[in-house]
């Protein structure tokens, strides 16, 4: 078949003759015109706007021209807007290649313009090689499905569940508790405001009878009747299979042992039971039966067996004393496949097992208790109906000392911050010392952290009603023999000395760790854990509720410790990207993604193993033999894998291997400078940025810099370093992101490996390994940068000349 050869459109942008006052525009355009390939050349004010784009679209639609190349300013805007008026003019967007000369050439180099038109020439030889490999790409459109699965059903995931169903999507809420509420339903009270817990913003659906007020306790905000919403309690989620938009997702309902059509909650089965176990939902300070319901139950209304205890049919009196007959005691665990278009993770916390700690005898002494039981006893729900006993003798105590930071904040266990416990703790003495005022209240504290809104003021209330405040870490709580009391000892850092202080209640503020199964639920996921052991943010910052993975999100306490206000803005933000997400019934994105040969594939697995977004899986190519296959929905365009495969079977649609060379080659072309020629290769994410920065601030370096953009810095390959150096660069620099804030996960750390590699090999090639160096910066260091130029630029010319490296 005929090879059509590339008719390339070159359209140079002097930005109201700003540039022209430092490049030669006519030496650039005469070099221009003769590129083989360009046949078309405009030089105007700009090509992104009014005439210059109307001229620029007009060439496009009389086909003279099947590339563009666009040298202009301000590429992140114009750009854009060009691509998207090439688009409409009938020419494939991805056939276009933009470079700025403003903040790469002439601001850079205004001191030297002499040498920044010969740069300028340079780049623009580059990106005309560059552009005539180009190859149109297709927009990729993939079905969705409208519905959601939200997973956790405290008040991260109620939210979640009511914002979306209330948005007409088809919500599946799981939760393997028996009830839903999770912590919060224990808690009894949130501050600041130190009203119910257990509240959520009620559904806009029409459910009948619902006044739409500023919130409503979960048993009457009528979410339980939204027509959308299903709601799955004692379910767990088993697998998950399938791409975003198109989930099926296993989950596996255990028996409850009660119909829960017929159960009218009348308690009689309860009043029968004869067995007797520690109720874990208040903190075991009390006992329930093995047939039992939480007290205030949130949803659903009915009871549940513990199946654990339950003697089942050698006893059975709970089915006969059932008036309705919904005791089932040979219910069996069921397990249901759904489909769902998206994900969102709302697992939240638990308290830290302080039993380890030995020094502070939980679990040990019985009236050493944590936050969580405080808060059960508080609550007149709870096993004291709201009076503060003493576990040991149930008498009321009067002495109370609060310990903060047990786990958190200790190399031993946990080094972070949990950042609630501080106001938990305040908000627990002051409520005690408010209904029981004679109660002496000490909080021995490492650093009191009241960051929220009005939560210092619940600092000051605290120390005006007389709650005591030593700053320092106890050391240990231990018991006295004389008066039956316990003794904390504690360091006093404002008063340079040891206190023992006796107490009647220790309440230990524990460290708040992942709610129980969450790696395991990461692991079915197949998304990431951060070092804490929390669900990871795509983006802590910007992105603190979507994963590195489309499609599936994370909110509330699953990602950290959060109190109820900011609980409720990421369940809020959650259900937002997820509508986004499922809104238009369909996945649209372009075809910027790897491409295996599967001829080449030799089946090494590195590839599955290196991409940070799962996108890669292996297949049956024929009967003897495996390979690697790509998912377009899947693959974010890093090119990851590209840098990874021993063997160059892999490639990106839109930086394969050819485009990067000839453009290489392009740029090392022109030199026009004493200095030493270096090759800075920067992803287009940070590395990139930098290099805008620093001609947007106009800070100078030598033009001897020639900058080749790649879509992320993991991309390079160690040949690809070598080939720079044989095609005429003395230097090469790589650029990418700082390694905790690589867009593309682990990029920036695989470049960084593949330069120390490099370096070996030019060692043995007898070639100085400091003509290579890696960077890793972002935009605000533009005058870094710059400096690194200057350094390397230096380095070089003590260096000498570089010899050819051998093929």
């Amino acid at each position: 078949m005929e090879t059509k050869e590339p008719k390339v459109g070159v359209f140079l942008s002097d930005s109201g003759k700003q540039l022209s006052n430092i490049l030669d525009f006519h030496a650039i355009t005469n070099f221009v015109k003769g590129i083989p390939g360009v046949v078309y050349v405009a030089q105007g004010s700009d090509f992104w706007h009014d005439r210059g784009l109307e001229n620029l679209v007009e060439t496009v639609k009389s086909k003279k021209i099947d590339r563009v190349v666009v040298a202009g300013t301000t590429p992140k805007l114009s750009e854009v807007k060009i691509a998207r008026e090439i688009e409409k003019a009938g020419l494939n967007p991805y056939l276009m290649e933009y470079l700025d000369l403003k903040d790469h050439c002439a601001m850079p180099h205004r001191s030297t313009p002499a040498e920044a038109t010969e740069k300028a020439k340079a780049m623009l030889a580059g990106s005309v090689e560059r552009a005539k490999l180009l190859e149109p790409l297709k927009k990729l459109e993939f079905p969705s499905l409208k519905s959601a699965l939200v997973i956790g059903g405290g008040i991260a995931g109620m939210q979640t569940a009511i914002d979306l169903a209330d948005l007409g999507f088809q919500v599946n809420l799981v939760e393997r508790e028996p009830f839903l509420g999770g912590l919060a339903a224990r808690a009894g009270r949130f501050f600041p405001t130190d009203d119910c817990a257990i509240c959520i913003q009620p559904p806009s659906s029409d459910v009948k009878t619902i006044t739409h007020t500023s919130r409503k306790c979960v048993y009457r905000s009528g979410f339980s009747e939204v027509p959308n919403l299903a709601i799955h309690t004692k379910t767990r989620v088993l697998a998950v299979e399938g791409e975003p938009g198109n989930y099926s997702v296993t989950i596996e309902k255990t028996p409850r042992y009660i119909d829960e059509d017929k159960c009218i909650n009348c308690d009689k089965c309860t009043k029968v039971c004869p067995v007797e176990v520690p109720d874990e939902y208040n903190g075991k300070l009390t006992k329930r039966k093995a047939v039992y319901s939480n007290i205030p139950s949130v949803h659903p209304p009915i009871y549940t067996i513990d199946e654990n205890s339950c003697k089942f049919h050698d006893c059975a009196r709970c089915v006969e004393a059932c008036p309705t007959g919904a005791v089932k005691l040979d219910q069996k665990p069921e397990k249901t496949t759904i489909n769902v278009g998206s994900i969102i993770v709302a697992t939240g916390f638990e308290e830290f097992d302080s039993s380890v700690i030995k020094e502070y005898h939980y679990n040990e002494y019985p009236d050493v208790i944590t936050n969580l039981q405080l808060a059960r006893m508080i609550d007149n729900f709870g096993p004291t109906k709201g009076a503060i006993l003493r576990p040991s003798n149930h008498q009321p105590a009067k002495k109370i000392v609060f310990v903060q930071c047990v786990g958190s904040r200790d190399q031993r266990y946990k080094l972070y911050c949990s950042s609630i416990c501080c106001m938990i703790s305040l908000k627990h003495a002051t409520i005690i010392k408010s209904a029981f005022p004679d109660t002496d209240v000490t909080i021995c504290y490492i650093d009191m952290r009241t960051t929220g809104r009005e939560h210092e003021y619940y600092y000051e209330k605290a120390r005006d009603m007389g709650i005591k405040f030593v700053k320092g870490r106890p050391t240990e709580i231990t018991k006295s023999l004389e008066t039956d009391k316990l003794v904390v000892d504690t360091e006093a850092a404002l008063l340079h000395r040891m206190l023992q202080v006796e107490a009647d209640l220790v309440v230990i503020a524990p460290a708040m760790i992942p709610a129980k199964g969450t790696e395991q639920l990461a692991e079915v996921l197949g998304v990431d854990l951060d070092i804490d052991g929390f669900f990871k943010e795509y983006n802590a910052k910007l992105r603190p509720t979507e994963t590195k993975l489309r499609g599936i999100y994370i909110c509330g306490g699953a990602t950290f410790p959060k109190d109820a206000p900011t609980t409720s803005l990421h369940a809020h933000s959650a259900a937002i990207k997820a509508a986004k997400f499922l809104n238009a019934s369909k996945i649209t994105k372009d075809q910027r993604t790897a491409v295996i040969d599967q001829d080449f594939c030799g089946d090494c697995e590195f590839c599955p193993a290196t991409c940070p977004y799962q996108a890669i899986s292996v297949e049956r190519k024929d009967e003897e033999h495996l390979a690697a296959k790509v998912s377009d929905l899947l693959c974010e365009g890093c090119g990851i894998c590209v840098g990874a495969c021993p063997l160059g079977a892999i490639e990106l649609r839109h930086a394969r291997p050819s485009q990067m060379k000839a453009q290489m080659k392009g740029l090392m072309s022109v030199n026009g400078t004493s200095s030493p020629l270096i090759l800075a290769i920067c992803c287009s994410e940070c590395g990139h940025t930098a290099v805008d920065s620093s001609g947007m601030a106009m800070m100078e370096y030598p033009a001897n810099v020639r900058v080749m953009r790649v879509p992320c810095t993991g991309i390079v390959q160690v040949q690809q370093i070598l080939e720079a150096f044989k095609a005429g660069a003395q230097g090469v620099m790589v650029v990418g992101c700082k390694t905790e804030g690589c867009h593309y996960e682990a990029g920036s750390e695989k470049a960084e490996k593949k330069v120390d590699m490099t370096k070996i090999l030019l060692q043995e090639y007898g070639v100085d390994p400091e003509r290579l160096e890696m960077f890793k910066m972002v935009f605000i260091e533009g005058r870094e940068f710059a400096e690194a130029a200057r350094n390397m630029t230096e380095r070089l010319q003590k260096l000498g000349r570089l010899n050819l490296i051998p093929s």
